[in-house]
């Protein structure tokens, strides 16, 4: 049977009131009637101090934190330890929340199932899937979650979060059309450092999460970056993509997006965060395995443009 993973995304607000503890020392707990305005510098390290004691699940589970975003998930061959596991792990995390008067928003929580398949099933959870409640208040199942900034969905193809950050992209590119197009005055070496520094960004944050998506899918993006340097070259249409980005000493995405996949497992290899160790760590599939997983794409040999670009490179540099 194919693994399973359940991931709870907990989005929770405290209390305007705080209580701080200090469990070495026997100091008067103090209650604070005042917030802060968002953004300010004291907001992080005082919610870092309100919430670390916040308790490890005993069960098996695994806990994420990040700012005020927190995921239980669990990985199982079996849909009895799933559920055997992951309702006390969320129980011993409702506990906490409401003897520090915690309140879960459950309009930003949510439940997802992930299992590898290649059908796309119109249910989100298989009927008998029973429910989960933290504090009383139901999690809703979910086919796909926005977490951090990726988008994830139950079959972990990143077709959502591919189609969001392209959308994204063309709305950007809208907006600084009158510098980047044919008609303006930017020197094409401005036109290209905007385009790294406002746009590029969008096109690859978190790229080492989801470059190893269909190549398709993937190429959606890729086609905004080739008119974005036919627009700011004003070439000719019979003026191939290969040559733009040499011009343009541009990378193509998914070199760009592989150079930035190998950097993150050769430090997630030593880095002291467990959870980023296992990726590195982790059992490759076998060669007949369909589900490709995030470090395939070091292994994977370069596509057209790719390779192209590469070819053009190397000749400039035998000429120089």
């Amino acid at each position: 049977m194919p693994d399973r993973l359940i991931l709870i995304i907990q989005n929770f607000l405290s209390n305007r009131h705080f209580t701080f503890r200090h469990e070495h020392t026997h100091l008067t707990r103090r209650l604070i009637r005042a917030g802060l305005p968002q953004g300010s510098a004291l907001s992080p390290l005082l919610y870092s101090a309100y919430t670390n004691d916040i308790p490890r699940p005993t069960s098996g589970v695994q806990l994420a934190l990040f700012a005020d975003d927190t995921a239980l998930f669990f990985r199982s061959r079996t849909r009895r330890s799933i559920f055997h596991h992951l309702p006390k792990a969320i129980d011993e995390l409702g506990q906490w929340f409401r003897k520090w008067q915690i309140e879960v928003n459950p309009d930003k929580s949510a439940a997802i199932q992930f299992k590898y398949s290649k059908n796309r099933s119109k249910l989100v959870v298989d009927w008998i899937t029973p429910n989960l409640k933290m504090l009383n208040v139901r999690i809703p199942w979910q086919r796909s979650y926005k977490y951090l900034g990726v988008t994830l969905d139950k079959n972990l193809h990143f077709r959502e979060h591919i189609a969001r950050v392209r959308k994204n992209v063309l709305f950007y590119t809208a907006r600084l059309g009158a510098m980047l197009g044919r008609k303006s005055k930017l020197s094409r070496r401005n036109k290209r450092t905007l385009y790294k520094m406002c746009i590029r960004t969008v096109m690859t944050y978190a790229c080492p999460v989801f470059t190893h998506a269909a190549h398709k899918a993937l190429y959606m993006v890729q086609v905004i970056q080739n008119k974005l340097c036919r627009a700011a070259t004003d070439a000719h249409w019979c003026v191939r993509n290969s040559i733009l980005q040499r011009d343009l000493e541009l990378p193509t995405l998914s070199k760009y997006n592989k150079d930035a996949s190998k950097r993150f497992f050769d430090i997630a290899g030593s880095h002291h965060n467990a959870l980023l160790r296992a990726a590195v760590d982790h059992q490759p599939p076998p060669p007949t395995h369909f589900m490709r997983r995030p470090r395939n794409v070091l292994l994977d040999l370069s596509d057209a443009l790719t390779a192209a670009v590469d070819s053009l490179n190397d000749v400039k540099d035998t000429h120089d």
